[in-house]
């Protein structure tokens, strides 16, 4: 498409939301999106934009957002930024300068949002980063952009503080590292973590992307005897370590992946060999979490099957907390002023459907984590935080030839 060319159906949803609400809000807070709906990365892009939708057609239901007492309409002005960072910039650019809207909702993906943002610093706007958790984002000293995601650094935190609540509590943990960029993130900030709650950290090492033969780090480990091993993955490399684990009896008490776990197909895939071992996902409708406006994660995740007939992973909830949260900062702010809402975003520390958010003055969400599943009979399960959990994990996980 061309850059001029303006995605009408975020107005069109706005106005549609504003004639269900009653009276009409008396003003109009707008904001701007340059998502991903062509492209590589077109379909996260488009799960994200229906969480805006779901969010956008929420709050103006309600009559909109009350600023200093006086109810304002929401309106949502989209583009396509083509998955490309370089069209997401200028898109951004446009709705600032030309479409003069207020706030920014973020695109898909850390490096689109890695350029967008510099743009929104540039003028001074507010954004809203929904998908990127890219720590060098928020290392730049700029004021104006704010996490959803936890870092990427973070992602393993709650499942280590999990494993300090056990008994007998793991005493030592290996790591293996997927040699990328997100990989070794997750897998550093594990190392750092581990460190800090007392695990003694006995392997750590990379391993190839795509890799095909894991074996010889496996056999490492093996040696060491680890009570937990964590594995930054993709789906393809969580399949491999868990069968070459089985071929070589390594059998540690907890065995943990990033990306695998929570998909069907990982179950599928392994059949009973996949039975208790662990992940750790941003969002899941059975993780409990609970807050203001959509109750709880299970009551949003209905109202998205009913308004858009499937259920909703952590791309569209993440959508949608990027209004709420707004919204949320807005009202406290009582203002539109860019430095007051972004004040009360550095002030605010909230549960929400989502689950806990607080801000650091870097903008990055510092209260949040992905939280941990087992699976338990073919099912992901959510294991913790205690009072939120489904069940409680089994622990020690049964070695390979009695499950």
């Amino acid at each position: 498409m061309g850059l001029g060319r303006i995605l009408v159906v975020g107005v069109a949803a706005a106005a549609l939301a504003a004639l269900t609400a009653g009276p009409a809000a008396a003003q109009t807070i707008k904001i701007g999106a340059a998502v991903a709906l062509t492209g590589a990365v077109s379909k996260e892009g488009k799960l994200l934009k229906d969480g805006y939708d779901i969010w956008l057609e929420h709050v103006n239901k309600q009559g909109g957002i009350k600023v200093g007492g006086k109810p304002h309409r929401v309106e949502i002005v989209y583009y396509d930024d083509e998955s490309n960072a370089q069209t997401g910039a200028k898109l951004t650019e446009k709705l600032i300068t030309e479409d003069k809207v207020q706030f920014i909702l973020g695109p898909f993906s850390s490096p689109i949002t890695m350029q967008t943002s510099v743009i929104g610093e540039k003028y001074k706007v507010v954004t809203i980063a929904a998908m990127a958790n890219s720590d060098a984002i928020y290392q730049r000293g700029f004021k104006y952009v704010f996490s959803v995601l936890p870092p990427a650094t973070k992602y393993m935190r709650l499942f280590l503080e999990m494993g300090t609540k056990l008994q007998p509590r793991p005493k030592t943990v290996a790591i293996m590292a997927l040699n990328n960029p997100f990989g070794l993130l997750v897998a550093q900030g594990a190392q750092e973590q581990a460190k800090a709650l007392g695990y003694d950290v006995v392997y750590f090492d990379r391993y190839p992307a795509q890799a095909t033969d894991v074996s010889a780090f496996l056999t490492q480990i093996k040696a060491k005897n680890p009570d937990v091993l964590i594995a930054s993955s993709f789906f393809q490399e969580s399949l491999l370590i868990t069968k070459q684990a089985k071929e070589l009896k390594l059998c540690p008490k907890m065995l943990a992946f990033t990306v695998g776990p929570a998909l069907p197909d990982f179950t599928k895939s392994l059949g009973k060999d996949a039975e208790h071992i662990y992940g750790s996902e941003w969002w899941l409708p059975n993780m409990g979490w609970r807050g203001r406006d959509f109750g709880t994660a299970r009551d949003y995740a209905k109202l998205v099957k009913d308004r858009l007939g499937y259920e909703p992973g952590y791309h569209t909830a993440g959508g949608t907390a990027s209004g709420l949260l707004l919204q949320m900062a807005i009202e406290k702010a009582s203002s539109l002023d860019t430095d007051a809402v972004r004040q009360a975003l550095l002030s605010l520390d909230a549960d929400t459907f989502w689950g806990p958010i607080a801000w650091d003055d870097k903008g990055t969400n510092v209260k949040g984590s992905s939280g941990p599943i087992q699976i338990r009979e073919g099912r992901v399960t959510s294991v913790y935080p205690a009072e939120l959990r489904e069940a409680a994990p089994v622990y020690p996980m049964p070695c390979w030839d009695k499950r």
